[in-house]
């Protein structure tokens, strides 16, 4: 006599697994792609869930270590100052520009012309930096990166959550 079987997804690679009649209720069954322990979850719909979740609860704290490293990257990547350091330089050949080739007197005046031009040019640099170049393009990356890792978060505690309803 042929035993029924029904169908029911794998929840790590998704691949269909044959669950027959004869596993009650919590039984393990073996996925045949992936090689993942599930327990036989029977009520309205057959379902699978995690058997064995120690793994997914360390992956889970790996992941909340990532979101933390990726949002400390954020905060320093958006503190930090860039190419806009370089405003100090121009600040600097401004002012020797005008000691050695214009004749200018070292005084006070012309220190806070130099460092009036020099957080200018950084700032402006800065700007270019944040708009157009690097640091923007590092901000969009770790933003995804930190969405992903989120999103991965969320998904590993929702098998956690269902392998414990069993």
């Amino acid at each position: 006599m042929m035993e029924k079987t029904q169908k029911a997804r794998c929840v790590h690679c998704r691949a269909e697994v044959m669950v027959p009649d004869a596993y009650a209720h919590g039984d393990h069954i073996k996925c045949g792609a992936c090689g993942m322990q599930h327990k036989v979850s029977r009520g309205e719909v057959l379902r699978l869930v995690v058997a064995d979740v120690a793994p997914l609860k360390e992956a889970l704290q790996a992941n909340e270590a990532l979101i933390e490293r990726l949002e400390d990257e954020i905060q320093g990547a958006r503190r930090s100052l860039g190419i806009g350091i370089n405003g100090l330089g121009v600040g600097l050949i401004y002012f020797l520009y005008q000691v050695a080739f214009r004749d200018e007197i070292m005084s006070a005046e012309l220190a806070w012309q130099a460092a009036a031009v020099g957080l200018g040019a950084g700032g402006a640099l800065e700007l270019m930096n944040l708009l157009f170049l690097a640091k923007r393009q590092r901000l969009r990356r770790l933003a995804a990166d930190l969405d992903q890792a989120k999103v991965e978060g969320r998904q590993l505690d929702k098998m956690i959550r269902e392998a414990g309803r069993l």
